[in-house]
Parts: C-alpha cells; sequence; structure tokens
C-alpha cells in the first residue's frame, strides 16, 4: 500500500493564533489523503522553560484543534499536530490524530524530558493509529522529542503493527549534537525497518533535523532550515519487514534476577 507523507516543519511562536493560521494555510496546498505531520507542540508553542505552561491560553488551542479537525474533515486529510494542554489530572504533552472522518486519536508522550517532569502528567499507553486511506490501511505510531532515545518504545510499537513512526519535536538551540539525533532517527527506522516521518520546529540553530527515512535506514528527504517548508515523499508499506526483530535472541534479553 502505497501513501503521501508531507513533513511540515515551521518557525512556531506562542501566538496560537499565528500558529493556527500557519498550519491552515498549509494543508488548503496538500492533496486529499495526505498524511500530514506538524512539529511537537505546533498549535500551543513551546519552550524547555517550563513557565511557558502559563502563556497558553488553552481554550484559544482547544478551538484550533477543532479549526484543524474542520479543515482535515473537509480536504480529505491526516493530520499530526502537537499541543500542550490540562486536563482534571495536569498538563500533558500530546499529539493529536486529526481523521477526515472527523474522529481521531491523541497521544500522551509518556517520557517526559527532565524539565517536564514534575510538571506534565506522563502517557501510560502507546497506541496504533488506524488511518484509512484509498489503497488500504496504514498503522501509525508517535513518539515526541526525548523518546527517540527509548529504542524499547519504538519496538513496542512495531510489534503491535506500526508501518510508520510519526516522530514530532521541538528540539533547538543546540547544532554541535544534530548528528548524534539523526543517527538515532536512523537507526529507530533500520533496527525496526519501519518509515519515519520527522519533524522539527523550523530555527536557525536545530538539534534534530526534519527527515524522511524509509525501513532500510536510507534518508530519503532531509531539511534544516529557519523557514515553513513543504517535506513529500510517496512510501510503500510492502518495504515494512519484520526480518530482523523476528531474530532477536530473547533468552537473553529477559531481566535477569539479581543474586540474593
Amino acid at each position: 500500500m502505497r501513501a503521501s507523507v508531507v513533513c511540515a516543519p515551521f518557525p512556531m511562536t506562542f501566538d496560537v493564533a499565528a500558529n493556527l493560521q500557519e498550519m491552515v494555510e498549509f494543508l488548503e496546498l496538500c492533496n486529499a489523503h495526505d498524511v500530514v505531520v506538524f512539529p511537537e507542540a505546533s498549535l500551543s508553542g513551546y519552550s524547555d522553560d517550563i513557565t511557558f505552561l502559563a502563556r497558553i491560553d488553552q481554550q484559544q488551542v482547544r478551538d484550533g484543534l477543532e479549526t484543524l479537525r474542520a479543515v482535515a474533515r473537509e480536504r480529505s486529510l491526516h493530520v499530526f499536530v502537537g499541543a500542550c494542554l490540562e486536563d482534571s489530572q495536569g498538563w500533558r504533552n500530546q499529539a493529536y490524530y486529526l481523521a477526515p472522518t472527523g474522529a481521531g486519536g491523541v497521544y500522551n508522550k509518556v517520557n517526559l524530558a527532565t524539565h517536564e517532569r514534575g510538571h506534565l502528567i506522563s502517557g501510560d499507553s502507546l497506541p496504533i493509529f488506524h488511518l484509512r486511506l484509498p489503497g488500504g490501511g496504514l498503522r501509525v505510531g508517535v513518539q515526541l522529542c526525548r523518546e527517540v532515545r527509548f529504542p524499547g518504545q519504538w519496538q513496542a510499537l512495531s510489534e503491535a503493527g506500526a508501518e510508520l513512526f510519526v516522530y514530532m519535536t521541538h528540539a533547538i538551540n543546540d547544532e554541535l549534537h544534530r548528528s548524534v539525533w539523526r543517527s538515532h532517527l536512523i537507526s529507530r527506522a533500520a533496527e525496526n525497518q519501519r518509515w519515519v516521518a520527522a519533524v522539527n520546529v523550523a530555527h536557525r540553530a536545530q538539534l534534530c533535523p526534519s527527515m524522511l527515512i524509509d525501513p532500510a535506514g536510507l534518508v530519503i528527504r532531509e531539511i534544516v532550515s529557519d523557514q515553513a517548508c513543504c517535506m513529500r515523499a510517496e512510501i510503500d508499506t510492502n518495504a515494512v519487514s519484520n526480518w530482523y526483530l523476528s531474530q532477536r535472541r530473547t533468552d537473553l534479553t529477559r531481566p535477569v534476577r539479581q543474586a540474593e
């Protein structure tokens, strides 16, 4: 099955209306049935300074999500957008899947960044999103930012049937370690033999490039820019495989009981 995946980095701000306008204008240029991926917290804005949470107009974010949901429905798009919002338990860093049917789902970041801990509530599940496309179904797993450093989560998504990893991040102000994060993403694709669509915020100093990577670990699209960009590729789920996962020595990787 083939699908058109579009990565949409843009220079997001703390102006929810401006972020929303940028995304709506981008979606209006997309083709029906595109799978569109925006950066982490792309609607609400994001910062390593956790005090940014106090500046979020939550009603404006919720209204923005409904606007994007309506656009996704009107234009028959599959949209992944990020936002920080508060529920009855506390603040969460979330990725929303907005489907052409008006339905969708939410991923709550499982492995919080150090500065998020104590301020945000971590998720407790790794859902698979089932996208209905003209050629068939596409199973998608989502990971956010530092979760690129936890391969077990990506493996669990692969075992649950994910064919495409959507990776959304807001990783800036560090160019020195860009090659490290780039290597992480290539490894996550190759070791699981899955497609990866990675999207970072557009910024002059990026820790992580926006990339599209095939199941062999080959980078087919890559961009580092401080300008809004459109990065598109057609993926083929026939390239997805469990060849390496099926060869694991699980007898050696089970937890070892400590001697008393």
